[in-house]
C-alpha cells in the first residue's frame, strides 16, 4: 500500500500581452491535495476548506486526468482518500483547470510508482485543457514557452534574468475561457499580426536578458487583450496605465490580462502593495470589485511533498 503524500502545483499567468498561448509563468500560489491510502478500490473525495476546495462531480479535472493517466499505465486505482486545498481563484485567468489537470497526473505517477517525461504528462493533459500555457508553466516552474504542433503541445524552460514579483487584481466576477475565446475576430489584419510578432520576439528578449526597460512595449498586444479587455470594467484603464502616478510608473515594468482574465497582472520591482492598491481602484471606478495578491515566481513546479514513510 502506498504512504500518504501531498502534491503541490503552482498557479500560472499566461500570454502576458502579446505573448498570447506561448508565454506563461509559475506562481507562488499552490493547489495542494493530500492523497492516502483507504481499503477497497474506490476513490474518496474529501472536500477541503477553501472555498475553491470542491471537486463537482461533473467537472473534476483531478479526476479526468487521475483516470487518463491511469488508463497509459493500463492499471486500476487502489483505495484512496483526496482532498484538497486550493486557494487559486476559478475563472480569473490564472491557471487553476492547468493545475487540477496536472495535479491528477502526478498523483497517478505517485501511486503507480511510475515517473513520466514532462512529453507524456502534455499528451494527457493537452486534450483535457485545449491550450499549452498554462500546462506548461504549472508541470515546469519559472518561465515557459509553449507551443502546439500536429496536435500536440510541447514547452521548453526560458532562463530568464529578470527580477520582479507580479501583483495580481482579482476582480469578484468571473470570465469563462469560453466567453473570453468567443470575443475575439475570426481573422485579423496582416498589420495586427506583425506587430505581435514584433513584441513576442521582444518579449522573449526581455525576459531572457532581464531588460526591464523593454517589457512596456513588448508586452504591448493587437489580438486579445483590446476584445478582452471590454469583458471587465476598469481592465482598460489598467492596460493604459491610467490614474498611476509618474512615482509610482517608475516601479511598474508591464500591466496585462492574466491568461483571458479576468484578473489582471502587474511585473513589479518595488511598491508592490501600493501598485495593488492602484489596481484595485481602477476596478472599483469602473464598478468592478477587487482585491489584490503579491506573489512571486514559482522555479520549481509542480511537486511532491514529504511523502509519509514513517
Amino acid at each position: 500500500m502506498i504512504h500518504p503524500f501531498t502534491v503541490r502545483v503552482p498557479a500560472s499567468t499566461s500570454n502576458l500581452g502579446s505573448g498570447f498561448d506561448t508565454v506563461s509563468a509559475a506562481l507562488g500560489l499552490y493547489l495542494k491535495i493530500r492523497v492516502e491510502p483507504i481499503e477497497g478500490s474506490r476513490i474518496e473525495w474529501v472536500k477541503g476548506q477553501q472555498p475553491g476546495s470542491i471537486f463537482p462531480a461533473e467537472n473534476n479535472l483531478v479526476e479526468k486526468a487521475l483516470e487518463a493517466t491511469f488508463g497509459l499505465f493500463g492499471t486500476q486505482p487502489t483505495g484512496l482518500r483526496i482532498s484538497m486545498d486550493n486557494p487559486i481563484p476559478l475563472q480569473r485567468g490564472l491557471g487553476s483547470s492547468g493545475a487540477a489537470i496536472i495535479a491528477g497526473i502526478k498523483i497517478a505517477e505517485m501511486v503507480c510508482e511510475k515517473p513520466l517525461e514532462p512529453e507524456t504528462v502534455f499528451e494527457l493533459a493537452y486534450p483535457l485543457e485545449g491550450h499549452p500555457d498554462n500546462l506548461a508553466a504549472s508541470l515546469l516552474g519559472g518561465w515557459v514557452l509553449s507551443r502546439v504542433s500536429e496536435g500536440k503541445m510541447y514547452a521548453e524552460r526560458l532562463p530568464s534574468s529578470l527580477s520582479c514579483r507580479f501583483v495580481l487584481s482579482i476582480p469578484e466576477s468571473t470570465v469563462s475561457t469560453r466567453e473570453a475565446r468567443d470575443i475575439l475576430p475570426e481573422s485579423y489584419p496582416l498589420s495586427d499580426v506583425t506587430y505581435n510578432l514584433q513584441r513576442c520576439a521582444l518579449l522573449v528578449h526581455a525576459l531572457h536578458s532581464g531588460a526591464e526597460e523593454m517589457l512596456r512595449e513588448a508586452t504591448s498586444d493587437h489580438l486579445h487583450q483590446p476584445y478582452r479587455a471590454r469583458l471587465v470594467p476598469g481592465m482598460e484603464q489598467l492596460l493604459n496605465w491610467e490614474g498611476l502616478s509618474r512615482s509610482l510608473s517608475r516601479s511598474v515594468l508591464a500591466v496585462s490580462i492574466s491568461g483571458s482574465g479576468s484578473a489582471a497582472v502587474a511585473l513589479a520591482q518595488d511598491h508592490w502593495q501600493e501598485i495593488g492598491e492602484w489596481m484595485v481602484k481602477a476596478f472599483s471606478d469602473q464598478g468592478t470589485r477587487a482585491s489584490y495578491q503579491i506573489l512571486n515566481l514559482d522555479s520549481e513546479g509542480a511537486r511532491v511533498l514529504n511523502p509519509d514513510y514513517s
